[in-house]
């Protein structure tokens, strides 16, 4: 997807007033000039969240959470920043440019308003008193109320090989619409139909639009379940079913129930457990377990006990744990899906049952003894190599660590030979132990974060208050005095939108920062400037304290390098550094760094 022009996004950010945005969400109070709430983010009696109009951030005195309109989006709704201004332009009337052509876009939005028409016409058919009451009557025998039938848009496809196609063409659709949609196939003797006496389970996106259709046989029709194919909306590996309607209740949670059919997530969001995806009736994809990973913290695969669930459990742990997602397994008994588990014993069984779900490193190494079950060192040397490339993925050195010594134990092995064999497994899992923080929540990664502290900090402060202070201080600083990487980051974006020639204000400064945190630095900092006294006077200090530090610095590094050269025996060069040293310690100007030559001479 390419980038969003700066423009668009600073357009969007002018007609999107942060009050009237974070206010659809949590109710404000008026607060002096500003407005307060309890945070979204933390549950806390005391307001602490304040949204400050006049600079567009908002901040929480109890979490830390802070940033602007975007930032405010993507981590209620968890979306990437693209989604969010995205979202935040169609709501405002903003255009976006896209790599497709306007033809392209008109089209999408075309297919988007025929799927959801489909939509309504399957949910009318199940609807119908007569034509509807065999797949109505099967809902309720499944488990499956009214209000869930109805969260979940379910419809039916009635049986005949050209119901959709003659309605639609009533209605001036096309089949070669409908084909495009994925709705109808052309075969030998003409158009037919693709869903024929099956209930429908509408897929739709984060934003509940209607992307495509999967539909479950109502009869001895094959296959049982029969999904959509792909088409300009609709990628399977991208979407999640039941997404749209479990992602606060998973948020709450900050647990996903990761079950394999749709049935499964009707049913128990119906009896209660809300939290609950699937994925599609497919294999589970990287890029699924990367989607539930912005809202979860764990993630339970409850799949089907048998042969096929066990390897969809297997690959399910692997993917979801390389995303950063704890993991765990429902132990379902054999041959009963989560559906008739908790039809059959409840509500507060089920709850049990997810409780009782059993670590990754159990699950892993019971596999493992029941393909090698021998107990020679032969098969417990191939039982080790099933649980290593699982083990490599797991982002917490802790963890990896652990889950060595217990495999070796449990296996009657070296632990040193295990640790080697691990450096060795799965080069995902390598990567994965790279990243470091992977891993970590976005609030563990913004405690993470160094704080910036001292006078560059309230200096950065000032300078988001009030961007000439940067460059009309009586001893104009440059970035290279900064020592902290992220305000150092935050006052080169402040320069960049100067020279520009654009308004530097700290809300387009926080577009434009891409790192963990900063955004909620510059809403942080944004209230001590507003707290700050003085603020000119205030400023002019920082800079003077900043400059004696980088003086210091200087100095220091200057006093290194004539030790360097004294051990070297460079005595011209050690006049040289003598003399520079001297001259910095007067209290001249500032020289440049002083490097000392290859040859010891003066140059």
């Amino acid at each position: 997807m390419p980038l969003i022009p700066e423009g668009v996004i600073d357009e969007v950010q002018a007609r999107t007033d942060i009050a009237d945005l974070i206010g659809r969400y949590v109710p404000l109070k008026r607060a002096g000039r500003h407005f307060k709430a309890c945070c979204p983010f933390h549950k806390e009696r005391t307001p602490s969240f304040m949204v400050n109009t006049e600079k567009q951030v908002f901040h929480c005195f109890g979490c830390g959470v802070g940033g602007n309109i975007f930032s405010f989006l993507m981590q209620h709704d968890r979306l990437t920043f693209p989604e969010a201004v995205r979202q935040l332009a169609d709501h405002a009337g903003v255009a976006i440019p896209d790599e497709a052509a306007a033809s392209s876009r008109a089209a999408h939005a075309s297919l988007g308003a025929l799927l959801e028409k489909v939509c309504q016409h399957f949910e009318r058919r199940l609807l119908d008193p007569a034509g509807g009451r065999a797949a109505r009557a099967y809902l309720e025998r499944r488990g499956v109320s009214e209000r869930t039938r109805q969260a979940f848009r379910l419809g039916l496809a009635p049986s005949g090989w050209q119901g959709l196609l003659q309605a639609a063409k009533a209605t001036g659709v096309s089949a070669e619409e409908l084909e495009a949609a994925g709705l109808i196939i052309n075969g030998r003797s003409g158009s037919y139909d693709r869903f024929r006496h099956r209930l429908m389970f509408p897929i739709v996106d984060l934003r509940s639009r209607v992307v495509g259709f999967g539909g479950r046989s109502l009869d001895a029709q094959e296959p049982k379940y029969l999904n959509g194919p792909e088409t300009p909306l609709y990628t399977k590996g991208r979407h999640l079913f039941g997404l749209a309607q479990a992602k606060d209740a998973i948020i709450r949670a900050k647990t996903a129930v990761v079950v394999e059919g749709y049935f499964d997530c009707a049913v128990l969001a119906d009896g209660g457990v809300g939290h609950v995806v699937s994925p599609l009736g497919t294999a589970l994809t990287a890029e699924q377990a990367r989607l539930l990973k912005r809202y979860a913290e764990q993630a339970i695969l409850a799949f089907d006990a048998d042969a096929a669930g066990e390897q969809a459990t297997l690959r399910g742990i692997d993917l979801l744990v390389e995303s950063g997602l704890q993991v765990r397994v429902a132990r379902l008994p054999q041959g009963v899906d989560p559906d008739e588990y908790l039809l059959a014993y409840g509500r507060e069984r089920f709850e049990q049952l997810l409780d009782r779900s059993a670590g990754i490193f159990d699950v892993l190494i019971e596999t493992a003894l029941r393909r090698h079950p021998g107990g020679d060192t032969e098969s417990r040397v191939q039982a080790a190599q099933v649980v290593l490339p699982t083990i490599a993925k797991v982002p917490s050195a802790m963890r990896r660590s652990e889950y060595v010594r217990l495999l070796a134990e449990r296996l009657r092995l070296d632990a040193g030979a295990v640790a080697e064999e691990l450096a060795k497994a799965d080069a995902r899992g390598s990567a994965a132990l790279r990243a470091g923080q992977g891993g970590l929540s976005r609030a563990a990664q913004a405690a993470a974060r160094p704080a910036a502290r001292g006078p560059e900090r309230l200096l950065t402060a000032l300078v988001l208050d009030g961007p000439a202070r940067w460059t009309r201080g009586t001893e104009p600083l440059s970035l290279g005095d900064i020592i902290d990487p992220a305000l150092r980051r935050i006052l080169a974006v402040v320069c960049e939108l100067e020279a520009a020639g654009s308004p530097a204000s700290p809300a387009q400064v926080a577009s434009r920062l891409s790192e963990e945190g900063q955004a909620a630095l510059v809403a942080e900092l944004v209230e001590l400037a507003r707290s700050t006294p003085s603020k000119d006077e205030a400023f002019e200090d920082c800079v003077q304290r900043i400059k004696a530090a980088t003086r210091s610095r200087d100095l220091a590094a200057m006093r290194e390098q004539i030790q360097a050269a004294q051990q070297a025996g460079h005595e011209a060069e050690v006049q040289r550094l003598l003399a520079a040293y001297q001259h910095q310690l007067t209290g001249a100007p500032r020289l440049e760094p002083v490097a000392a030559s290859a040859g010891g001479s003066q140059p």
